[in-house]
C-alpha cells in the first residue's frame, strides 16, 4: 500500500497542500509549529475522515476564514499500480467522504487506506485506561479476520439493550433474554483477540529486544469475565449487582492487555523514550501482521522521530523503519544525527505552512 499523492484545501496551517512521496520513506523537516504535524493530521484524516488529536472538524479549517477544508488523495493498494481515490470534505458543519466518486463511511475509508500513527500521544496506550490497549488490538483484529466487525456489531448491540434495561429496572426475564446473545458474541470476540495477539505478541517480544537490548517481554489479554467461567455463567452470577450499578460489569469491554517485562509491569519502570520504542516495536509488528492477512503493508505514519531517542536508539528505531516493506512518513525537527546518512528517502521541508522537496 503505498499513498501516491496528497492534496490539502485550508487544512490547518496550509492554504494549499500537496505531497507526492518518491520514495518509500519519507522524512518532513521543520522547526516547531511549521506544519509537520498537520501534514501527518491530513494523511490520518484521508484515512480516518477525522483528526488523531481529537479536535472538532471546525477546528481543522485554516486561517482564510472560509468554514470548510478538504483532504484529497490517491493510494496504490497493489503491485500494478491500481489506485483508490479518497476524499474527506468538511463545510458549513457536515463531512462527506469520498471513495472512487462514491459516498463512503468512515470504514470504507478504513479498509481501503490502512494507516497507523506514533504519536506524542501514544504514551496512553501505555500509561492510561485500558480502552486504548482493547482498541490497539481490535484495530488488527478488524484488518486481518472478516468476521471481526460483525461480532463486534452484535455485542455491542446486546450490551446497549441490556444496559438499557439494567438502568430501567426491569425484571430479571427481560434482562436474561439478552444474555444468550451478548455471551456468545463475547467469547467469540474475545477467541478473536486472543489469536491475534497469539500471533504479535512473541514477534513484539523479540522486536522489542532488538530496539532495547532487553528480553523476557510478556504480553497478556485478560478477558473481562473471570478465567475458567463462561461469560454466561458469570453475567447470570452478576446480574444483582449490575442491577444495582446499572451496567454489565463483565464481559470483553471490560478486557485488559497486560503487558510486563520480566515479572514487572511496565507502567513506571520503563523511561518514556522506551516506551516509544516499545510502541514501535508493536505497531510495526501488528502492521506486519496486517500485511500477511491482507497483502497490503499499512502506511506508518511517525511524528517527531527523534524525540526522546538517544543516538543509539534512534538508529536502532530507523533501522527496523528501514527493513518494514510498507510506506513511512516520518517528520524531525532538523536533518541531523542518524538522519544526516540516509540516502533512500524522500526529504521535504515544511516552513509557515508552505512545504517544498529537498530532493
Amino acid at each position: 500500500m503505498r499513498l501516491l499523492e496528497l492534496r490539502a484545501e485550508n487544512y490547518r496551517l496550509f492554504h494549499e497542500l500537496s505531497l507526492q512521496p518518491r520514495c518509500r520513506l519519507s522524512f518532513v523537516f521543520g522547526a516547531n509549529a511549521a506544519g509537520k504535524t498537520s501534514l501527518l493530521e491530513a494523511i490520518y484524516t484521508l484515512a480516518r475522515g477525522k483528526s488523531f488529536r481529537g479536535n472538532a472538524q471546525s477546528e481543522l479549517a485554516g486561517s482564510s476564514g472560509e468554514r470548510r477544508w478538504l483532504v484529497t488523495g490517491r493510494v496504490s493498494t497493489t503491485e500494478d499500480g491500481s489506485a483508490h481515490r479518497l476524499g474527506v470534505e468538511w463545510r458549513d458543519g457536515s463531512t462527506q467522504l469520498r471513495l472512487d466518486g462514491r459516498d463512503a463511511s468512515s470504514l470504507d475509508l478504513l479498509d481501503a487506506m490502512v494507516v497507523q500513527i506514533l504519536e506524542p500521544g501514544m504514551h496512553r496506550v501505555l500509561q492510561d485506561g485500558p480502552t486504548y490497549r482493547r482498541s490497539f488490538i481490535d484495530w488488527g483484529v478488524f484488518h486481518v479476520e472478516p468476521s471481526f466487525m460483525g461480532i463486534w456489531r452484535r455485542y455491542r448491540r446486546a450490551l446497549r439493550q441490556r444496559n438499557q434495561l439494567l438502568r430501567q429496572g426491569r425484571s430479571d426475564r427481560e434482562i436474561a433474554a439478552w444474555e444468550p446473545e451478548l455471551a456468545d458474541a463475547g467469547e467469540r470476540l474475545t477467541a478473536l483477540r486472543q489469536d491475534h495477539l497469539g500471533r504479535i505478541g512473541p514477534a513484539v517480544g523479540q522486536r522489542i529486544e532488538r530496539l532495547l537490548d532487553e528480553g523476557a517481554w510478556q504480553f497478556e489479554l485478560q478477558s473481562g469475565w473471570t478465567r475458567g467461567q463462561s461469560l454466561a455463567d458469570t453475567l447470570r452470577r452478576t446480574r444483582a449487582t449490575d442491577r444495582r450499578l446499572g451496567t454489565t460489569q463483565v464481559g470483553p469491554h471490560r478486557a485488559e492487555l497486560r503487558i510486563r517485562a520480566g515479572d514487572q509491569g511496565i507502567k513506571h519502570r520503563i523511561s518514556r523514550g522506551q516506551q516509544k520504542l516499545l510502541i514501535a516495536a508493536m505497531l510495526l509488528t501488528q502492521s506486519e501482521t496486517v500485511a500477511e492477512a491482507s497483502g497490503r503493508h499499512p502506511i506508518l505514519l511517525i511524528d517527531d522521530f527523534g524525540a526522546e531517542l538517544a543516538e543509539h536508539f534512534q538508529r536502532a528505531l530507523l533501522g527496523e523503519l528501514q527493513r518494514y516493506r510498507g510506506q513511512v512518513v516520518a517528520t524531525a525537527f532538523e536533518r541531523s544525527g542518524v538522519l544526516e546518512r540516509i540516502d533512500d528517502a524522500s526529504m521535504f521541508h515544511v516552513e509557515r505552512g508552505r512545504l517544498r522537496s529537498l530532493d
